[in-house]
C-alpha cells in the first residue's frame, strides 16, 4: 500500500478524536495514547467521553458510543479501545458512516453504531504507514488505533487504510416486543453510574397508555415522574431519560442494586386495566 502526502488537514482544521477506554485515569496507558495522537496531529483536539467503562465490558463501551457520538461535530473521529482480544487474530477496524468515522477493536464494541447509523463502508486497519513501528501485543490502543485514528482525522482516505470489511462481529441487541393482551417484553440494556436502569422500551411504546406497572428484579414499580426530584427519598419510579427509554431509578440511590438487575435482565411493562 502507498502513503499518501499529508501536508496538512482541509482548512488547518481537523474534526475532533474522541476516546473511549476502560483504562482508567490512574496509569499512563490514557495519556500515551493522546501522545502518539498529538505526535501525529499536534494541531488535533482529543476529547475524553470515559476512561471508567467497566474491565473488558463491551456491551458497556457500545450503549455509550452510542448515547454520546450523535452530540460531536461531523466527522468526528471516535476511538474505542475496549478490547479483552488484545494481540489476537480479532481484527482492527475503522468504520465510515456519513457522519463520523469509528476506530477500534471488531468486536461488537460498534453493533449499537451498525443499528442506528448510515454506515458507508468498514476498512481493516492493514497499512503499515499509519501504525506504529513496534507494535505491542498487549497495547493496540497505543500502538494502533491511536495513529491510525490521528491519521484519519489529518485526512487519510479510506481505501489508504486497508481492505473492505464485510462482515462485522456483533452482539444482539433484542428488540422489544408488544404482547397480544398489551404487555411490553423488554431488557435491561445500561446501568449507568447512578444506578439508573436503562431498559430498550421507549417512550413511543409506552404512549398509547395512561398508566403502567413495570416489572423487574422480582418487583413492580409503578410510580412514574417526569424527572427524579419529584420521587421521595429512596423510592423507585420510572421515568422517560434523556436517550428517549424507560429508566427505572431510585431518589438519591441504586436502582440496579436494590433491584438485583444486571444489563440483559428481562422488564415488563404492564398497562393498568
Amino acid at each position: 500500500m502507498t502513503k499518501p502526502v499529508i501536508l496538512h488537514p482541509p482548512r488547518n482544521n481537523p474534526p475532533p478524536i474522541s476516546l473511549i477506554t476502560d483504562f482508567g485515569l490512574s496509569d499512563g496507558y490514557v495519556g500515551a495514547m493522546k501522545g502518539v495522537i498529538i505526535d501525529v496531529l499536534p494541531w488535533g483536539q482529543v476529547i475524553d467521553i470515559t476512561h471508567d467503562i467497566e474491565p473488558q465490558n463491551i456491551r458497556q463501551a457500545a450503549f455509550v458510543l452510542h448515547t454520546a457520538a450523535p452530540h460531536f461535530p461531523q466527522c468526528t473521529v471516535h476511538l474505542v479501545v475496549v478490547d479483552p482480544g488484545v494481540g489476537t487474530d480479532r481484527r482492527s477496524i475503522a468504520v465510515y458512516t456519513d457522519e463520523a468515522v469509528f476506530v477500534g477493536p471488531d468486536n461488537g464494541v460498534f453493533t449499537w453504531i451498525y443499528k442506528t447509523w448510515n454506515v458507508r463502508e468498514i476498512r481493516e486497519l492493514q497499512n503499515p504507514y499509519y501504525r506504529r513501528a513496534r507494535v505491542s501485543a498487549t497495547f493496540h490502543g497505543r500502538d494502533l488505533f491511536a495513529p491510525f485514528a490521528a491519521h484519519i482525522a489529518a485526512g487519510v482516505p479510506a481505501p489508504s487504510i486497508g481492505p473492505v470489511v464485510d462482515n462485522p462481529v456483533t452482539f444482539d441487541i433484542p428488540d422489544p416486543s408488544r404482547q397480544p393482551h398489551g404487555d411490553i417484553q423488554g431488557h435491561v440494556i445500561h446501568i449507568d453510574f447512578f444506578g439508573n436502569v436503562i431498559t430498550n422500551i421507549t417512550a413511543k411504546m409506552l404512549a398509547d397508555a395512561s398508566g403502567w406497572t413495570f416489572e423487574l428484579g422480582g418487583q413492580a414499580v409503578s410510580a412514574f415522574y417526569r424527572t427524579y426530584a419529584y420521587a421521595d427519598e429512596g423510592e423507585l419510579f420510572a421515568l422517560i431519560g434523556s436517550q428517549g427509554f424507560l429508566e427505572i431509578a431510585m431518589r438519591n440511590g441504586h436502582a440496579a442494586q436494590r433491584l438485583g438487575v444486571d444489563r440483559c435482565d428481562p422488564v415488563i411493562a404492564r398497562p393498568a386495566s
